[in-house]
């Protein structure tokens, strides 16, 4: 039996739409994954090497800079639950406003590696226009010494 809990580092994050395989964030993406045993979890995804706003606040940069550092950047947080071979984020907090109070569900699977460790995949179908997408994330659990 695996374990969610822990904290994850993206390995790998993939699209599957209409045939193609597309790297959201240029095949540059980074991120962390957090699950804890009372039940919450948070996770943050970026484009790695963004841009820098050169203010001394998010909140002095010009707009449209603002607006293109969201553009690579997705958070979200909250508690979550597992059934089955699924987990459902209660999303409470995103910088997507639409997630907030919604339940983003994953599928989980385990994949063996080589070194006798194991990733977390996650994946779930994004419904678009006229095609559905699905994405899949492999996350590797970052080991801390006790």
């Amino acid at each position: 039996m695996h374990n969610l809990v822990g904290t994850w580092r993206l390995v790998d994050w993939h699209v599957e739409i209409g045939g193609r395989t597309i790297r959201p964030f240029g095949g540059s993406a980074v991120g962390l994954l957090t699950y804890t045993k009372d039940g919450r979890m948070t996770a943050s995804l970026m484009k790695k090497d963004r841009d820098l706003l050169d203010t001394h606040s998010f909140a002095q940069a010009h707009a449209l800079d603002r607006a293109a550092a969201a553009v690579g950047y997705i958070s979200y947080a909250g508690t979550y639950v597992i059934e089955g071979d699924e987990v459902h984020h209660d999303v409470e907090l995103s910088l997507f406003p639409d997630w907030v109070g919604a339940i983003q569900s994953r599928l989980i699977r385990w994949i063996d590696q080589p070194d006798g460790t194991t990733h977390l995949e996650l994946s779930y179908v994004q419904p678009g226009a006229g095609r559905e997408a699905t994405n899949t994330l492999e996350w590797s659990r970052i080991v801390t010494e006790d």
